[in-house]
């Protein structure tokens, strides 16, 4: 009997035990139910996913449709940089057991600004970057490229285009900017200026071709002068033509002829310096006038007026005559005529030495200049006995006979003024 109430007893104790059990169990899984229902109640406000603007700002707020009064970032937010675009995992708490994890998206979907910048050139200019054609860019990522979109037009006829350019930053966000362009073709050869015609240039003297030329162009500031003088020679009395040739960039060409007379100095350079320094000095009270002409006929003045005519026989050499003359202020026809020949030739002004030949009336040696003025060869004599100035061969009397082949051809117009300027030499 004991044994079996024994077994009764150990079954009730174990009915009991899985009772309990069973009431747990169903305990625990209500409060687990009941924790979930808490949870998703405080969780359903919140979103997991928040996308923003690169350069814009978040906060709490941003996580909830309705954002608990005691809700927190659980991660540290301090060193998330908003102008970068990325991707974050962040912990938020809320309420005082609960939190959950988003997710924080920073993206860049904004496009550069900038301006265009009109551009104007001609059609053989290069064709301006794209770069320069823009300006005030701006992106909060900076510019990855400037490009033209669809290349570079055709403007070898000129014209007004609009080209667009494509700028893009690094997230590939572009805007295109229409930049206005005028292109000009240039059609105006350039211009050369300066050419002066019947240049006289002693012969062997050198001379600047150049000197006094210039060359402009409505479009190339640089134009390019070239100078043809393969026919110009220096060491050959005769009449020349310099061409001279200008072209721009644009191809355009523009051609000027310049003609220049050699001629052949009767008298060679002096060596003696001290001519040369006293004809210097003495040009310097001389005045120049307003042309060349004047400038001779001031010269002429000078020697009729400064040096003392002296009929002294003898024929010194050309040097020692014109230093003679210009130190003591005396000498004969040759005289006379190699100061007024030295004087002009440091003033630049082309001249020859004339001898008399054949005359009808005498025997007797004269000497007279050839100056070149006015665009011509006129005759001049210092001589208190046959002064005058600029005489054609037409005007010369017996006394002034001379064998004309010797000489480059002389002018046939006569000059407007003939008359001599000898007068009394003045105390100086």
């Amino acid at each position: 009997m004991s044994t079996g109430s024994e077994k009764t007893s150990s079954k009730k104790a174990f009915r009991i035990v899985r009772i309990c059990i069973t009431v747990l169990l169903c305990l625990v899984a209500i409060s687990g139910a009941a924790f979930a229902g808490v949870r998703d109640y405080y969780a359903k406000p919140l979103l997991t996913d928040v996308t923003i603007e690169a350069g814009s700002s978040f906060t709490l707020d941003d996580f909830f449709r309705t954002k608990p009064q005691n809700a927190r970032f659980i991660t540290d937010v301090s060193g998330i940089d908003t102008k970068i675009p990325a991707v974050y995992g962040l912990k938020i708490g809320f309420d005082k057991y609960f939190s959950q994890e988003v997710r924080l998206t920073i993206q860049d979907t904004t496009a550069p600004t900038g301006k265009a910048v009109k551009q104007e050139f001609f059609t053989v200019d290069q064709f301006p970057e794209a770069e320069d054609c823009v300006s005030d860019l701006y992106d909060l990522n900076g510019i990855a490229t400037v490009k033209y979109r669809d290349g570079i037009p055709d403007i070898s006829a000129g014209g007004d285009f609009k080209v667009p350019v494509v700028v893009t930053d690094p997230y590939e966000n572009s805007v295109i900017i229409e930049v206005p362009m005028h292109v000009k073709k240039d059609s105006t050869p350039p211009v050369i200026t300066g050419i002066k015609n019947g240049q006289m240039i002693r012969q062997g003297d050198e001379i600047d071709l150049r000197e006094g030329i210039t060359v402009t162009d409505d479009y190339d500031p640089e134009p390019v002068l070239n100078i043809d003088a393969s026919k110009l020679n220096l060491n050959k009395p005769g009449k020349y033509t310099v061409t001279y040739t200008a072209h721009d960039r644009s191809g355009n060409v523009s051609e000027a002829k310049a003609t220049f007379e050699v001629w052949q100095s009767s008298a060679p350079d002096i060596k003696n310096k001290e001519c040369y320094k006293l004809a210097d000095q003495i040009l310097k009270g001389i005045k120049k006038g307003k042309n060349t002409t004047e400038y001779a006929k001031n010269i002429y003045k000078w020697v009729c007026h400064h040096i003392v005519y002296l009929s002294k026989a003898g024929h010194p050499s050309f040097e020692s005559a014109a230093l003679t003359g210009l130190k003591t202020r005396k000498g004969n026809c040759w005289v006379m005529c190699a100061c007024f020949k030295v004087l002009l030739d440091r003033a630049n002004i082309p001249n020859l030495v004339v001898t008399r030949a054949n005359s009808k009336v005498t025997r007797s040696n004269h000497y007279w200049n050839l100056i070149y003025v006015n665009g011509g060869w006129y005759h001049c004599d210092c001589t208190p006995l046959y002064p005058f100035f600029m005489k054609i061969d037409s005007q010369l009397d017996d006394f002034h006979t001379f064998k004309s082949s010797l000489y480059p051809k002389r002018a046939t117009k006569k000059a407007k003024s003939t008359k001599g300027y000898y007068a009394k030499r003045t105390d100086h």
